[in-house]
This record gives structure tokens, sequence and C-alpha cells, in this order.
């Protein structure tokens, strides 16, 4: 008897499906999906929302993409700036989605209708929750970079060619600039290549490897070089020791300013603590409290109100008053960042167990996050033992989807707004293997 789950991906039984889709009429479908899409995103203003200004304003704890693609569309199109970016950013998106369907189209044997369905899965952030088109949110542009890139990962993945990785460089580059949570995209392209190697049995273009290595850096120093140029000072977005200390304040404890050997970081905790307590927005004032919320919920309801007005606004009020609103922040992201680790590893055990319970928070709850987990790792299995390439294709966007949330949840609440980029994974594992199970009866949408 034959238990292997390969029959899903290699079926011998046909079954009967009617309704079979022609290639013209796939490319009708996909074209009424982004005019209507049109329509829905023309029909509704641009609006500013929480963090837009700093876009606008070009602030300096705003990463470079964005601010720029909007200084430019200001630029060029001057008054009648909130009409084109709009447009802009939502032709932007149905490129990202349509190249990504097509390289999806090109490379596996997909049914017409699923290749539908995805793209109407994928165009859902322009017409709702996100909205992306109709915000001043870097969102708006990382999602369409986010899309290319991964779609040149996949077509690498497929194919075993190099041209693919190479040509995603820049788009990597720029997604990384607009959005620092995609850095998990580097060890990624460094599986792929080193799966190549193996594969091929030879170390072509291993410079390429090399390259991805130092891409870090390469996007740190991009990131430096944009704020000398624009703020006058040679330092990466100085937001991250916030991120890393909101955290690790939410499951600490009063004492924990001993920690501390500089009188100046002791004081800064204390006036912290002190105030979060008030607020109840520590993890051991809040369970002191009626509240009987979960931690990971109180944690995440309040992260803004944690981040942005208790340990920012402090922050800026410890340091010396004589710089710059800048160098304020600066200084503030320097010092958090010196004191977040410390504070980490004194609080493990409640900071792991906040970490964990909002990465699972990101999935709906722990079994989905399980399930993820196994299907990756079965994939991966199916990859060393098989040449099918849907287990390369589900293994690669599932560990696309867990990395993402692997990074985020470190120093982020996460909220849709840094996870939808993955919204589409399973219904693409779903739609593969629904495709599979009648392929002999299925045409492939060439």
């Amino acid at each position: 008897m034959n238990n292997s789950f390969d029959i899903y991906l290699q079926p011998k039984i046909p079954i009967n499906v009617s309704g079979k889709l022609t290639e013209k009429t796939y490319y009708y479908s996909i074209f009424l999906i982004f005019a209507v899409g049109f329509l829905i995103v023309n029909y509704k203003p641009i609006e500013i929302v929480n963090d837009s200004l700093e876009y606008l304003n070009i602030s300096i704890n705003r990463s470079a993409g964005y601010p720029i693609f909007l200084h430019i569309i200001k630029t060029i199109f001057g008054s009648y700036f909130d009409p084109a970016t709009k447009a802009i950013q939502y032709l932007l998106g149905v490129s990202g989605i349509y190249f990504f369907i097509s390289t999806l189209k090109k490379h596996l044997n997909l049914d017409c209708i699923w290749l539908i369905l995805l793209t109407f899965v994928l165009i859902i952030p322009y017409l709702y929750n996100q909205t992306l088109a109709n915000v001043f949110l870097s969102e708006a542009l990382s999602y369409p970079l986010y899309l290319t890139t991964t779609a040149l990962f996949l077509n690498a993945t497929i194919s075993n060619r190099f041209k693919p990785l190479i040509i995603s460089l820049p788009f990597l580059f720029l997604l990384i600039q607009t959005r620092s949570q995609f850095l998990f995209l580097v060890p990624i392209a460094i599986g792929i290549l080193i799966w190549m190697f193996i594969v091929q049995k030879k170390l072509n273009n291993s410079w390429l490897l090399i390259l991805f290595f130092i891409f870090p850096l390469l996007t740190s120093l991009g990131d430096k070089t944009y704020h000398k140029l624009v703020h006058g000072y040679f330092v990466n977005t100085p937001w991250t020791g916030i991120h890393l200390m909101t955290p690790a304040f939410f499951v600490s404890d009063a004492e924990d300013f001993s920690i501390y050997k500089s009188k100046d970081e002791q004081e800064f905790y204390k006036k912290t603590f002190s105030e979060l307590a008030k607020k109840n927005l520590n993890i051991h004032s809040f369970q002191a409290s009626s509240n009987k919320k979960d931690e990971v919920v109180v944690y995440t309801e309040n992260y803004s109100e944690i981040a942005n007005s208790t340990i920012l606004p402090i922050g800026t009020d410890h340091v010396d008053q004589e710089l710059s609103n800048e160098k304020k922040l600066i200084s503030v992201d320097r010092m958090t960042k010196r004191m977040s680790i410390p504070l980490i590893i004194n609080n493990f055990r409640p900071w792991l167990k906040l970490y964990i319970k909002n990465l699972t928070q990101a999935f709906g709850n722990a079994k989905y996050t399980l399930l993820l987990i196994i299907i990756m790792l079965f994939s991966f299995i199916k990859v060393l033992k098989t040449n099918i390439v849907e287990y390369r294709v589900i293994f690669i966007i599932s560990m696309l989807s867990l990395l993402n949330v692997v990074l985020v949840s470190i120093g982020m609440h996460t909220l849709k707004r840094f996870t939808f980029y993955n919204d589409w994974v399973f219904f693409l594992i779903i739609f593969s293997l629904i495709n599979s199970s009648t392929f002999n009866s299925l045409k492939p949408c060439k």
C-alpha cells in the first residue's frame, strides 16, 4: 500500500471537472478584476492616517524608500499630488500582482481558475482593510516590491537559474530601504543559492552568495547615507531601540533598574517603569489590577501607548534638552538599544512567552502556526526526496510567511499591517494541492 502524500501531486485517477476556462477567458478575468479594482480605488479619496505625516515630511525616523517615492511624485505632479499618488500606487500594485501571477503561470501547471482566484486574493489589500492605494503609508510601495521579489525567488527556485536572483537584487534593496522587516528575505536567498550549488554540484556565481551575505551591511550603508544626505546624520533610521525596548519594558519589574551601572540609564528606567505602571501597561501592574485580558492582547492593543506615548517622550525629555529634535531621537535610539538586550536577558522567560504569543497571534492561534510549521517541514523533506516543483514552492512560501512573523514579533505587535503581505500563502498551497489532485482533468493555464 502506497501511503505517500505524493499521490496528491502525481495523481493516477482522472477526475472529471466541467467548466474549463480558456486562456482568453483568463486574461479577460484578470483585466476585469484590475478594472473593477481601479474603479473602487478611484472612488475613495487618499487619506492621511497614523504615520503618514512622518513620510510626507521626510522625518528622520522613517526609512528612505517611501519618503523619496512621495517626494518624486510631488515634484512631478505638484498640485495633482493626491490623485497621482493614488493612481501610481494602484498601478504599481497591479503590476506586482500581475508579475507574480505570470511567474506562477509560466512555471507551475496551475489551472486558470486558481490563478484568477489568487489574483483576487492578492488585490484584496487594495480594496479592503489596508486600502493600500488610498493611504500615505509605506506598505503601498513595499507590497508590490515584495511580490516582485518573491516571484523572482520562486523563479530561481523552480528553474535552478541564477539570473532571477541577480535581477531581484535592486528590488530587494529598495524593499529593505522601504521597510527593514524584509531583511528576512536575505537568508532565504542564501538558502536558495546553497540549494542551487548542491543541485548543480558546482559553485557557479559564487560572488552572488558573498553579495547576499554582506547585503545587510549594504542596506545599512544605504540607510545611513540617505540620512546623512537628507538629515545631516550618518545613522540608521533611529527607531530600532524603541522597538526592542517596548516588549522588554512590558515584562520587566521595578527592581530591574539595578542591572544598569549608569545612573543616567537607571533614572530613565525608573521614570519609564513608573509611568507604565500608572497606566497598567506592565505585565505585573495589569495582572495586579482587575484586567482579565491575556497579556498579549494588552500588549498588542497598547503597543503604541507604550512605545510612542511613554518610552519615546520620557526618553526625549531625559536626554540633553539643548539637542535638536532629530538629535534627541538619535540619542534615545542609542540609549534604548544599549539598554534593551540586558533587560531582555534579565527577563528572558516572560519575554520569550510574550514573543511566542505575539508570533502565534499573527496566524490566528497556535494551531494555525503549528500547521504552517508542519507544512514547511513536510515540504522540505519532500524537496530532499523528490524533484516535484510544487514542493519547492510550498516550502519557500511557507518559510516566507513564518520568517516574516519571526522577525516582526521581536520588536513589534503583529498587526495585519505588518503581516498581510503573506495572506495569500495558504491559498496558493491549497490551490496547488487541489490542482494537482485533479491534474489529469484540468488543463494547465498555458
